[in-house]
Parts: structure tokens; sequence; C-alpha cells
């Protein structure tokens, strides 16, 4: 059941090769934005699970120092028990977390935003801004342009006249509230709402489509402050 609310999968090898695959495209975007997972003090997987993506980082970079998040209790009580060596933290569903500001030098996020709604996205957004280093690095995956065909009429005339679309899911109906379920951006929406927050905001589309990145930098002077 951890894994599957992960991912919707149940099988171990595929839940493991997937989450090696993200843990080599993120190293590579990163890599991309001229940042070195392996030279970064602090990490924070946001949204962590039950450590899909962050047990290859704790294996492949044992000199960084990661940390995970994550409002699923069960999940977290796992990661502390079987993923030595990472540091974690149960979240609650709204901010704040419980890092100072400025804590990390990346922090990654996967199917995070492609199922928060839009009050929360925004206050998470603001949130992942205050406790990211300036200069560092955000990287988060959304929902791509091909991913949008399986809305119906109604959901892809809502997602292009608002750029945001969130529907509760059956897969996901009575197993995550309401609040998470599954979102679609345009590239236009998320870039416009990250730039207000982070600076060399990029849109990456990757999986022919199904999947994009966005990328930002956390802002030199946030709030007054360098």
């Amino acid at each position: 059941m951890l894994r599957y609310r992960v991912s919707e999968l149940i099988g171990r090898e595929d839940f493991l090769l997937i989450g090696e695959g993200c843990a080599q495209i993120m190293e590579q975007q990163s890599r991309e934005m001229g940042v070195e997972l392996s030279q970064a003090r602090r990490v924070l997987d946001f949204g962590c699970g039950c450590g899909r993506t962050l047990r290859w980082f704790l294996l492949n970079f044992p000199d960084v120092e990661f940390h995970g998040a994550d409002v699923d209790a069960e999940a977290i009580a796992w990661c502390r028990q079987n993923l030595l060596g990472g540091r974690f933290v149960q979240a609650n569903p709204l901010p704040p977390l419980s890092y100072p500001a400025g804590y990390f030098d990346v922090i990654y996020c996967l199917s995070v935003f492609t199922h928060l709604d839009e009050p929360a996205q925004d206050l998470w957004l603001r949130e992942l801004a205050r406790i990211l280093a300036p200069g560092g690095l955000l990287l988060f995956s959304v929902h791509g342009a091909r991913a949008a065909e399986v809305l119906d009429e109604n959901g892809r005339t809502a997602l292009r006249a608002n750029g945001f679309v969130h529907q509760r899911t059956q897969k996901l109906k009575g197993i995550m509230p309401d609040w998470y379920q599954t979102s679609w951006h345009t590239e236009r929406y998320i870039v416009e709402r990250v730039s207000g927050l982070f600076d060399d905001v990029q849109y990456r589309d990757t999986s022919g489509g199904m999947q994009a990145f966005v990328l930002g930098r956390g802002k030199t002077t946030l709030n007054g402050k360098t």
C-alpha cells in the first residue's frame, strides 16, 4: 500500500526500477542547471513517500545530507526504520515545514504538484521558496501537454481557459484526500506561477510530452534579504 500511494503500482521490482530512473533523471536535470548533487550540502525530497527515489541518492551520495518530508505518517515511519542515513519529517497538509529559511541547496518534488489542488500548490511553492538557499535549485514534475489528452472535453476546455485543472480520480478516490488527487498545468500557467517566487525558471518536456520538469533558482533577494 505504501508503494501504491506513491505510484499506483503494487509490484516491488517496477517500483524500484522507476525510482532508480527518477534518480538518474534528477541528477541529469540538476547537472544541466550547473548543479552537481554530489557537491550539495543538504537536499530535500519533498513528498518522499517511502523513498522510491531517495533510496538511490542515499546509496550514491553518502556524503550528502539528504532529507525527506511527506504527509504520509506510515511512509515516514517506514523510511526512518529502513533508509538509514536519511533524515525524515512528517509534514502537515499545509505549511510550514520545520526547517529554517535557506536551509537546502537542492529541493526536488516528484509526483507532488501533479496531485495538489491550486490553494495547496501555491502555499507549498511559497514554503519551498522560503527554505531554498539563495541560488539553490528547485526541480519538480508536472503532467506534460500530452497527459491532458485523458481529460474529457470539459476538462480540456477548462485547462485551456484557466491553465490549471484539478480532478478527483477513481484510483485515488477514498485513498487520498480531495486536495491530493490529479492536477494538470499548462506550461504558461506554471512558469508564470513559479517565476514570482524563483529565478531562472525553465520548463522542460520529457517522456514524449507525458511529463515535464519545472526548474528554478532560489531568489538571491527574497523579502528584502539576501
